[in-house]
């Protein structure tokens, strides 16, 4: 023991605390700094000794006074810390080694999500201004390289492959396909498929987009076909009908290779028919030097810039005239829509100008006025017809007779625009004839639509026909289903208005009489009545019949889903079937409009299969 006159010291240890230091009196002796140094406890006045460490007072500290670290007061900001700073303390803040590995995961999985859907390139990801709004988003993650999110799309590719084979397993499918040449002059063959789900919702899935390195033939085209058919492990037999534009090797590789029912794009039928009547002279004319007035304003900049400030001077909405394109749908009806519009302004201009050549006369505007009139009928049904959210095929020969009564001379039309109507009306005459399947397959399904089952665009002897071929492949169900079994709304069906017995004061005389006076029924094997399924079928279909066509605004799924599926259960899974049929080819036209934008001019060498890839996760995500 020092001395009781001696200082005392206090020597405060790096690793500890002073204000440990100073509230438990760890006090040297005699203050003397040695090897080995000697303290002592102030509240017991134990002596310990330490080293280079203070392990052992510290132990003290929490076995002899346990709680005494808890009353110690907190010390200032300039105080050191009760332990040594971790390594990563001194890297910069970016750093991800905080972010957790489940959310380093998940963020890049929505990065790769975010490049597929929204058909943005790969290096996106690599690009400065790209990672410091990461940064700022989230400063721990660590933007991952180009490799690793390749590797992502490849994988996220095969999994969304097998939910959709596993979709559609066992499923009645209807396909569309079409062709399509990228600007590296690849061609490919693109097919869909398009079904209804147990909840009644249309589902549309792309197949495939395979590159078709061959001559175009009908033969070619069928082994491109039946390759990603066989590749998703779609039977033949499941396949419904496959649609397709007017093209005549795809017409013929799915009637003669595929065997398969093809159904014309309505969207493309209805073009080529009004195509035919602009070819009338006195309507053509002036419809070519509308599209001559319109390039003209496109390409030349000070006669634009002329018709911008005639436009402000009269007060007309600025537009850009369009031009006609006789592979797009409905532009010349557009293209007469907007030169009406901006009649005012762009005749001032052609007379300041002096274009005479662009100028139409008083005549020409009033025909194309009565061409208008003509055309929009056609525009009305292409966009009702290009809808993906909506049964389709069932519309297809209801539009056909609505737009052929549009076309009936009218008192009043001009030579030429009676012209017009009838070589439209002829064209699409020989659409769609009767003795192809189509004819009958459309037809069919108009009838599971409860907007058109009543078949008022056929006559008689067709409705019947269409009935009978409905009520025989209902058979065919019931056969595969393994029978028919009587529950009570067959049995109702069967035997008419019957109601549920009643005990009544002559139920006695019921019990006595038993079926004695009653037609002998048929028994099975078992002994259990029987019911005859084609009465069943002909009171059901009898009473579909019967039902109030839906308003055109309606969705005859929601119809079918609420009560039609309940009400009709026979019915119902043939409805599911034929209502997912397309009548246009505009779902694979569409995934071509994906494709153009992921094969731009900066990504034309990308490799086929990473289009494949790219187009479909960007159209089934």
């Amino acid at each position: 023991m020092a001395d009781s006159g001696a200082e005392t010291e206090f020597i405060t240890p790096a690793n500890l605390r002073s204000d440990v230091w100073n509230f438990f009196g760890f006090a040297s002796l005699n203050g003397q700094i040695q090897s080995k140094k000697t303290v002592f406890c102030k509240i017991c006045k134990a002596e310990l000794t330490y080293h280079s460490t203070t392990s052992n007072l510290r132990a003290h500290l929490m076995t002899i006074h346990p709680g005494k670290l808890n009353e110690l007061p907190q010390g200032d900001g300039n105080q050191p810390p009760l332990k040594q700073a971790k390594i990563s303390a001194f890297l910069p803040p970016s750093s991800s080694r905080g972010l957790p590995a489940a959310r380093q995961a998940s963020i890049t999985d929505k990065l790769t999500r975010f490049i597929c859907k929204d058909m943005r390139p790969i290096n996106i990801s690599q690009g400065s201004g790209f990672k410091d709004f990461v940064h700022e988003l989230e400063p721990r993650y660590t933007i991952p390289s180009r490799a690793t999110i390749t590797d992502r799309v490849v994988k996220l590719y095969d999994t969304t492959k097998d939910n959709i084979i596993q979709m559609i397993s066992g499923q009645k499918v209807a396909l569309t396909t079409d062709g399509w040449t990228s600007l590296a002059t690849e061609a490919y063959v693109t097919v869909t498929a398009d079904f209804i789900n147990e909840e009644w919702e249309l589902k549309d899935v792309l197949l495939k987009t395979i590159e078709a390195p061959k001559s175009h033939t009908a033969e070619n085209v069928a082994k491109y076909i039946g390759s990603i058919l066989d590749e998703y492990k779609v039977d033949r037999e499941s396949v419904l009908s496959v649609t397709t534009d007017n093209a005549a090797n795809y017409v013929n590789a799915v009637e003669r290779h595929l065997q398969a029912v093809n159904v014309p794009c309505m969207a493309h039928t209805i073009n080529l028919a009004v195509r035919k009547g602009l070819a009338v002279r006195a309507i053509e004319t002036p419809v070519s030097r509308l599209k001559a007035t319109a390039l003209h304003f496109n390409k030349s900049t000070t006669d634009r810039y002329q018709l911008e400030c005639k436009q402000k001077l009269l007060g007309v909405k600025p537009a850009k005239l369009i031009n006609d394109c006789a592979t797009r749908w409905n532009s010349t009806y557009d293209m007469v829509c907007r030169a009406a519009e901006q009649q005012a302004p762009v005749a001032a201009v052609i007379m300041e100008k002096k274009l005479c050549h662009l100028e139409l006369s008083t005549s020409e505007w009033t025909l194309m006025e009565q061409v208008r009139a003509v055309l929009k009928p056609f525009k009305t049904a292409t966009e009702a017809l290009s809808t993906d959210r909506f049964p389709t095929a069932s519309a297809v020969l209801p539009l056909k007779y609505v737009l052929l009564s549009h076309l009936k001379p009218s008192i009043g039309d001009s030579a030429a625009i009676n012209d017009m109507k009838t070589k439209i009306s002829t064209d699409l005459e020989k659409r769609y004839n009767h003795d192809k399947d189509a004819f009958m397959l459309l037809n069919t399904a108009s009838y599971l639509d409860p907007h058109f089952h009543r078949l008022i665009h056929l006559d008689r002897d067709q409705q019947q026909e269409v009935r009978d071929k409905v009520k025989s492949e209902l058979l065919v169900i019931a056969e595969d289903c393994g029978g028919y079994e009587e529950d009570e709304e067959g049995a109702a069906m069967a035997k008419g208005t019957q109601c549920t017995q009643e005990k009544t004061a002559l139920s006695a005389m019921g019990d006595l009489f038993g079926n004695v006076y009653q037609d002998a029924e048929s028994t099975d094997a078992l002994g259990r009545p029987t019911v005859d399924i084609g009465n069943v079928l002909q009171q059901e279909m009898h009473i579909y019949e019967s039902e109030t066509p839906l308003p055109t605004d309606s969705d005859p799924l929601s119809w079918w889903k609420a009560s039609g599926s309940s009400k009709y259960s026979h019915i119902a899974p043939l409805a599911r079937r034929y209502l997912s049929i397309p009548g246009t080819s505009v779902r694979a036209e569409r995934v071509f409009s994906t494709a153009g934008i992921i094969v731009n001019k900066k990504r034309s060498a990308l490799d086929p299969e990473n289009v494949d890839r790219l187009v479909f996760l960007a159209n089934n995500l």
